[in-house]
């Protein structure tokens, strides 16, 4: 994977969220739609195949004789066994992909089903280049929307229309240590959420008091991506970039400040457990409810100090292109994938969209620490009392029904944001300077 300062974060969130993601050369309408068995085919872009969707695929085709689902791997993931990591991937492979994809889409052409990990989603519902979902599930009476958050559904939506639907995705929480926080006599509410000016007069007492750092290990620029994120309707939304604007110079300038008062660190922790916050949210139930006890889910500062529910950020996510001939056959394998069956598989990364596979893999961890079969991310004397995890498992619920805002971002402009900044950063160019320099660029892409 690649390593550079400035994209260390970036690129770990990518391969995080990059499960599968590919390119075919196939475009709708192609009169080889049909195979010499005369099964119709669904051509699914992914950037690299992995076990879930291959074993989805497999099942799928033994229960639909009449469909064949094509998996169109843009490269496959380099040193990995049975294409189940997320990993082995550069910048530049993410980025040609990207580019690849959305040429084909924007040109009438590509694949039938896209895996949007990665994509410009804001650019494919401008130029109507996805099929409107909440069609496809009113024609049919074979989807039970009860089966799936559907909180988080119509948190996906973009406006009015549905156009992608997760597969799989991840709360944005992080950790405090609730136990720090009461012996320094610091009250931060896990409740309420709250922004980084906040937050930076917490790190300031933090600092006085105990000499604790307010955040374990987080760079400036993914502090720079959430502060885009948080506020991506005003800089990028509808393709109106508004990046030359006091708004974001202010968030620029707030960023830097918290770094040149050293309220955080661009590197290591210097003592990991004197770090009162971590950036780890919650999409992996073995960790979320093994925490250790001294350890709370806290909302994530924001930009805004405004949410509309609990952050979330879909891990999976597919689209049907909207010129397919095939759109019926690719939401027939969609419901598939959001079926008990296929969300229950331990290949599928993240907390699944279905409610019941969600809350199946949730009590599994209580068995498993019970029955001692769980293999322990922490040290067995840390692990909390099965009373706390029972109470974990109902806030981890609690805070799934919450979910509402969901975070999403365009990776070329979080590129563009985060190269630019550097010179700011560095103290090399000004807010202003930089500010236009980033507005220029990302008006260049949204219009390509």
């Amino acid at each position: 994977m690649l390593r550079k300062s400035g994209f260390v974060m970036l690129l770990a969130l990518v391969c995080i969220l990059s499960a599968c993601s590919n390119v075919g050369s196939d475009a709708p309408g192609d009169s080889q739609r049909l195979t010499k068995d005369g099964k119709k085919t669904v051509v699914f872009s992914v950037l690299s195949s992995n076990r879930f969707l291959e074993t989805a695929v497999r099942l799928f085709e033994e229960k639909h004789n009449d469909i064949r689902i094509e998996i169109k791997e843009y490269k496959a993931s380099e040193g990995t066994e049975g294409g189940g990591a997320r990993e082995g991937f550069s910048l530049a492979d993410i980025e040609k992909y990207v580019q690849s994809v959305t040429t084909q889409v924007v040109s009438d052409g590509g694949p039938d089903l896209i895996l949007m990990n990665n994509l410009p989603q804001h650019k494919f519902v401008e130029k109507n280049r996805l099929a409107h979902l909440n069609d496809l599930i009113a024609d049919g009476s074979s989807f039970d929307r009860n089966t799936i958050y559907d909180n988080i559904l119509k948190a996906s939506q973009d406006g009015e229309g549905l156009y992608t639907i997760p597969l799989s995705f991840s709360l944005e929480t992080i950790q405090g240590n609730t136990e720090l926080l009461k012996e320094l006599n610091i009250s931060v509410d896990k409740n309420a959420p709250w922004t980084w000016s906040q937050f930076s007069d917490v790190a300031k007492k933090l600092k006085e008091q105990g000499g604790s750092e307010g955040y374990y290990n987080l760079m400036m620029s993914p502090l720079l991506h959430t502060y885009i994120e948080d506020r991506y309707e005003e800089l990028v939304g509808e393709g109106q970039p508004g990046f030359d604007s006091d708004l974001f110079r202010n968030m620029m300038e707030e960023i830097k400040s918290i770094y040149d008062e050293g309220l955080l660190n661009e590197g290591m922790a210097s003592d990991p457990a004197k770090a009162v916050f971590r950036m780890v949210g919650i999409f992996n139930p073995v960790a979320a409810l093994t925490m250790p006890s001294n350890l709370d889910y806290y909302h994530n500062p924001s930009a805004t100090g405004k949410q509309e529910g609990v952050p979330f950020k879909a891990i999976d996510s597919l689209g049907i292109n909207s010129k397919s001939e095939v759109q019926s056959e690719a939401w027939e394998f969609i419901k598939f994938l959001l079926s008990d069956e296929m969300q229950a598989s331990p290949d599928l990364f993240g907390l699944p969209m279905n409610k019941t596979a969600t809350d199946k893999r949730l009590n599994e961890v209580v068995e498993k620490i019970e029955n001692g079969t769980l293999e322990l991310p922490i040290p067995k004397d840390m692990l909390p009392s099965s009373e706390t995890i029972k109470n974990r498992i109902a806030e981890v619920q609690q805070l799934i029904s919450e979910a509402g805002a969901r975070k999403l971002s365009d990776l070329k402009v979080l590129t563009i944001a985060t190269e630019e900044f550097e010179s700011y950063k560095n103290g090399q160019k000004s807010a202003e300077e930089v500010s236009k320099l980033i507005q220029n660029r990302v008006t260049t892409y949204l219009n390509e």
